[in-house]
């Protein structure tokens, strides 16, 4: 039985990225991140990407846990390095 990507659980998924990506636009700067979108990657975002990488009722793979805890990671070190740098 062939997979749909869009089912009646996720249909709003294509606009919910449209959404996010013209707020993420909004927001930008040319000057850089604000401090309090580096801390909101530092103890929100990065925290929720390790917490779905140890989730065992989700269907990921072993390859998508672990690239879910290389962003969680490096998403709190990069921007944890920048907020104490500023």
């Amino acid at each position: 039985m062939e997979e749909r990507i869009l089912t009646h659980k996720n249909k709003h998924l294509p606009y919910a990225i449209i959404l996010f990506s013209v707020v993420g636009w909004a927001f930008a700067t040319g000057s850089g991140k604000a401090q309090w979108v580096r801390l909101v990657d530092i103890l929100l975002y990065g925290p929720y990407l390790l917490y779905l990488s140890f989730q065992t009722n989700y269907v990921f793979s072993a390859l998508e846990k672990l690239f879910l805890a290389f962003l969680g990671a490096t998403t709190i070190t990069y921007n944890l390095r920048n907020y104490l740098k500023v």
